[in-house]
């Protein structure tokens, strides 16, 4: 933050927040000097605060790109297109053979974010010492700003592998070219740290209603810009492989709406996946906030018209309007065109929005919903953080590797009540009292009861899976043989069914990277992106497949 703040805009809060991309630390000092402060004035009340939080996500911001460009194109279902053979940086990402120059492998951004975050936590521990915010003021903000760092160096450790953890306030970006003074931890090493310091926080809940940082403003609400802390906590165990720990954390994001005591529909909807409230994706991926898309955006930042930073995403993905140098591959599409409806029709409909096709290329059509080249100015977007799809695909894994692989599949297919429903149940006022429901231990007890005599309505009682909710036939595991344990087979869905629901959104490089780390076999992420290069006919298949059999080649090169 380079130690300015400004007061003026620091007490309209409101105005910031409606800026929120824009309002970066660089920004912060493009201002006369007579309107910015020093660090000894600026930490002075809640607006102060609110401030510095909204700095450090507008220092965030600029990592979109970067992360998403990381986590799929390295992956299966994003390639190159022809306008990428003069961006070097670009290709050394698809084919996995990044130098140190890389633009998009240096660590820097990241740093910068941490390091903001580092400052920022120092003077919220002097300002609640001072008595200048109340203990719930600063609990609510130290732990947001704690959560996003941990997410940073999730993605730090995904990428990179081996990279220091640095948590001194005073420490400076450039200090990290000292490896004297900070060592490299490997990536398990890097888990510990982050789940004890995580696990700590004192507030893992949203900002409450009435919170000074959040409000609506030109159509936006401001309660998903900012990381959802169970999320990160349940990702952090996901990776560590404490499966009963990353289920817990999830399913209390999932049961967000459970304050409601009215038990309305943002109780039965929000975060569950329900036959109530259809994902619509035309609607869900323009950043209109109605209840489609609060019930299923768990993380949503936008980027406005002429603001900084830019939406990098119509540069990378518009062929229209853009520079077009990213593309769904043939593998993403094969993937969807090779699924079959309820109704035994082919394909799955969620391909005809993740792709659209402009003068005749495929193009990510997620990223453009809003974007038309006959207004280029008008460059509004989003980048897409997480939803409940997510969160669904993320508990299954973890419910599955905890030994409920039927838990596992009811998210994944069917539904709770499907899959825990007794058989034989008579189709006219059926007594479901000891059924449609799990009888597992927590976090696993769920309760999807749907009856009439006597009358139930289960907490879960709406909930019908992700292929239902896209309208698939189930898959049939026990068609597949015995090959592979049920665990296996489970775990193979999952991935691939977050390939059909999550492409391009900035989870694929971590899912298959998280997978064969635990199974300990190259060859399942290497096999994922070698079939990249084999439906593009591109002669490099084999070599990329021979360098990705090789754990060390996984990671980045770790060069400030």
């Amino acid at each position: 933050m380079k130690n300015k703040f400004i007061r003026s805009i620091a007490r309209v809060v409101p105005m910031v927040l409606l800026g929120l991309s824009t309002f970066s630390c660089s920004d912060m000092l493009d201002i006369a000097p007579e309107t910015t402060v020093d660090e000894e004035q600026a930490y002075q009340n809640i607006f102060d605060a609110d401030a510095a939080v909204i700095g450090v996500y507008g220092k965030f911001m600029n990592l979109a790109e970067r992360h998403v460009i990381l986590n799929e194109l390295r992956g299966d279902l994003l390639n190159v297109t022809a306008n990428a053979a003069g961006n070097p940086d670009l290709l050394q990402i698809n084919y996995h053979t990044v130098l140190q120059d890389n633009n998009y492998a240096n660590p820097r951004p990241y740093y910068e974010v941490i390091i903001n975050c580092n400052d920022v936590l120092r003077n919220f521990d002097k300002m609640v010492r001072e008595n200048k915010i109340t203990r719930i003021e600063y609990n609510q903000r130290y732990s947001d700003i704690m959560a996003l760092r941990s997410w940073v160096y999730l993605q730090l450790g995904i990428q990179y592998g081996r990279v220091p953890y640095i948590t001194d306030p005073l420490a400076k970006v450039g200090d990290l070219t000292d490896q004297s003074k900070f060592q490299k931890i490997e990536f398990e090493v890097l888990l510990d740290s982050l789940i004890n310091v995580t696990e700590k926080i004192p507030h893992k809940d949203l900002y409450p209603t009435g919170s000074s940082l959040l409000t609506n403003i030109g159509g936006f609400n401001t309660e998903k810009f900012f990381v959802n802390k169970r999320l990160v906590l349940g990702d952090l165990h996901l990776w560590k492989g404490n499966y009963t720990q990353a289920a817990t954390h999830y399913r209390a994001l999932l049961e967000t709406g459970a304050s409601d005591a009215a038990k309305g529909a943002r109780y039965y909807d929000q975060y569950r996946v329900s036959w109530q409230n259809s994902f619509n994706p035309e609607v869900g991926f323009n950043g209109t906030q109605n209840a489609v898309w609060n019930y299923e955006w768990v993380w949503d930042l936008p980027f406005t018209a002429n603001t900084s930073p830019a939406n990098p995403f119509i540069r990378l993905f518009a062929n229209a309007g853009g520079s077009y140098l990213l593309k769904p591959s043939q593998a993403a599409i094969d993937k969807w065109a090779a699924e079959t409806r309820s109704d035994l029709t082919p394909g799955d409909t969620r391909g005809g929005w993740a792709v659209r096709y402009q003068m005749g290329q495929p193009v990510v059509g997620k990223y453009l919903q809003n974007f038309s080249a006959a207004l280029p100015f008008e460059n509004r977007g989003n980048w897409f953080l997480a939803r409940a799809s997510l969160v669904h695909l993320r508990f299954a894994e973890a419910a599955n590797r905890g030994g409920h692989s039927n838990l596992a599949e009811a998210f994944l297919q069917r539904g709770i009540k499907a899959v825990f429903s007794a058989p034989n149940l008579p189709a006219t006022n059926p007594d479901v009292t000891n059924t449609q429901q799990t009888f597992l231990p927590a976090p696993y007890n769920f309760d999807a009861r749907e009856g009439t005599y006597p009358f139930f309505r289960g907490d879960w009682y709406r909930h019908i899976g992700l292929r239902t909710r896209a309208g698939l036939q189930d898959i049939n595991f026990a068609a597949q043989g015995a090959q592979d344990p049920l665990m296996i087979r489970v775990e193979n869905a999952i991935v691939h069914e977050a390939a059909l629901e999550l492409a391009f959104e900035g989870h694929r490089w971590q899912d298959l990277l998280r997978i064969a780390r635990r199974r300990q076999d190259p060859a399942f992420l290497a096999n994922k992106v070698y079939e990249k290069f084999v439906k593009a006919n591109d002669p490099r298949a084999e070599e990329v497949r021979a360098r990705l059999m090789d754990p060390n080649n996984w990671y980045l090169p770790f060069k400030m």
